[in-house]
Order: C-alpha cells, then sequence, then structure tokens
C-alpha cells in the first residue's frame, strides 16, 4: 500500500536515500539562486543541448533496414515527433509550481477577485502550499506582467524546451525525477487520490525541480502544434498568433505514462482546467 510522504523534515534514512539518488544520477542538485518576496525560489540551470521528444516504435523492417532509433518509447504520441536536438541557454525555473498563497497575492494586489469563483474555490482547496489550479494560459500572462512590475523583468513562461530540458537534466530521463519509482516522484492518478498536493512533497529531479511529472498541468509559452516539424532548436518558443497553447508535465489524475518527459497537450488560452497550474521561468540577463 502505497503511503503518502510526511511534510516533517525528512528522516535521516530518506534523507540518505535521496542524496544517493541525487549523487548516482551524475548530475548533483542545482543550488537556488534566488528567493522573491513571494516566495518563489528559482534555480539556474546551465546552457546545454538535449534530444527532445520521442521516438516511435518502428516496424520489424525499420529496424532491419536501420531506421529505429536507440531508445523506442512504447507510449510515444506521433505529436512528440521527429526527436531532434536542441540548445538551450542557460536560464532560470523555479523549483515549484507556483502555489496558492503565491496566486492570492496577485489577486489581492491587483484587485482580480473575479477569479475566485466557486469553481476556483472548488478545485483549490488542498490548502495554499498546493499548487494553483483553474489557472487559464491568459491568467498566467497576467500573473507574469505583474511580476514583471513589482519584481524587476525576466518573469515569463517557460519555452516547451526549457520545459523538458529541465525535466530531463539535459539527458535522456523518462520522468522528471531522480527515482524511477512514479510513487515517491510524482503524484498522479495512482496516489494523489485525484486532487493536487503540497508542491515539494515528492523527490525533485537531479536539478532540484519538484513535480514536474504529475500534481498539475503546467502551461508553457508555446503555440500548439501537432509535431515537432520546423520548430525551433535554439530553445526558444514556438511563436505565433494562437488560441491554442501547450502544457506539459500531467497531473494528479494522469496514469503514470502521462507524466513522462515528453508528454504534451493543448488547450485553449483561455481554458481553466481543474488541474491546470503553471511554473515560472526567468532569462538570466
Amino acid at each position: 500500500m502505497f503511503h503518502r510522504p510526511s511534510m516533517k523534515p525528512l528522516g535521516l534514512g530518506l534523507a540518505c536515500f535521496v542524496i544517493g539518488l541525487l549523487t548516482t544520477t551524475g548530475v548533483h542538485a542545482q543550488q537556488v539562486s534566488s528567493r522573491n518576496a513571494l516566495g518563489i525560489a528559482m534555480v539556474t540551470l546551465p546552457a546545454g543541448s538535449f534530444r527532445m521528444g520521442s521516438c516511435l516504435v518502428r516496424p520489424e523492417r525499420d529496424v532491419f533496414l536501420g531506421r529505429a532509433c536507440e531508445n523506442p518509447d512504447h507510449d510515444a504520441k506521433i505529436n512528440e515527433t521527429p526527436q531532434h536536438v536542441v540548445n538551450v541557454p542557460t536560464f532560470q525555473l523555479a523549483k515549484t509550481e507556483v502555489t496558492l498563497r503565491q496566486f492570492k497575492q496577485f489577486i489581492v494586489a491587483t484587485g482580480r477577485e473575479s477569479l475566485v469563483d466557486a469553481q476556483f474555490m472548488q478545485h483549490n482547496n488542498q490548502g495554499d502550499s498546493s499548487p494553483v489550479v483553474r489557472v487559464s494560459w491568459n491568467d498566467a500572462q497576467e500573473f507574469v506582467r505583474w511580476l514583471n512590475q513589482v519584481d524587476g523583468g525576466g518573469w515569463r513562461l517557460p519555452s516547451e524546451a526549457e520545459w523538458e530540458y529541465a525535466c530531463r537534466t539535459g539527458g535522456a530521463a523518462r520522468f522528471c525525477s531522480v527515482s524511477a519509482n512514479e510513487s515517491v516522484s510524482a503524484w498522479t492518478a495512482d496516489n494523489s487520490g485525484g486532487h493536487q498536493h503540497p508542491v515539494g512533497l515528492m523527490l525533485p529531479n537531479a536539478w532540484g525541480l519538484h513535480d514536474m511529472s504529475g500534481n498539475a498541468w503546467e502551461w508553457v509559452q508555446d503555440c500548439w502544434s501537432d509535431n515537432y516539424a520546423g520548430a525551433p532548436t535554439d530553445g526558444t518558443a514556438v511563436q505565433g498568433t494562437c488560441n491554442t497553447r501547450v502544457l506539459r508535465g500531467g497531473a494528479a489524475n494522469s496514469a503514470v505514462w502521462e507524466t513522462r518527459s515528453a508528454t504534451r497537450t493543448n488547450n485553449a488560452a483561455d481554458y481553466r482546467g481543474n488541474l491546470y497550474g503553471f511554473r515560472l521561468a526567468r532569462s538570466v540577463r
């Protein structure tokens, strides 16, 4: 039976287990580079290259002719292809999703009480430390604009490429954690009870980022495209005039396979999903 992680400080045994996991990955967790007045902790991620997307399992004939990739994914979808190398400059990413407490401060400061309707309160009932949900891409952009006004510049949503690079810690990890055991690394349909949980309870990935897999879907900057044909290779977002935007990471009601590093979905920019939240990025100046 799965036991929920305690909100108390890590015991010695679990702490040693986490340290061991972070060490054996070959990539050590990044230190928090800054923490603003809202308590948003940012980690500076190094520049690097990675292979974005998934490789489909190929028929035997393609394998015989050498057309198969090294690591085919049985859960891969067409919209995760073709795999392509992306070069990502250094940037900052928040250790956790934006919490309800942080979003409430935005609501009060900007007079956006209209956001707090019956559905918002119904689905944001797991405490102030849980990721805020029932947030549209447009709402996330309003939060970013406000934050840039009150806390310097550079705040934004991550690009889809930056998000996946951070999830995979620049490598090829299938999930966004140092552990292959999803019961200790992600809130999914298997262990969440169908709702979000306070951020940071699950094991982070090797760069110290929590809840990249599961808990709440995360809006990213990009316009949605059905595949990666012609996608940017410099880490920037797919730009344009579009009403449909990308979400990454899966949520508390997602099957485990939906929380893979490569999983992507989309919805209208004004749609407030019951488990739609966001995570902040910041350009390094």
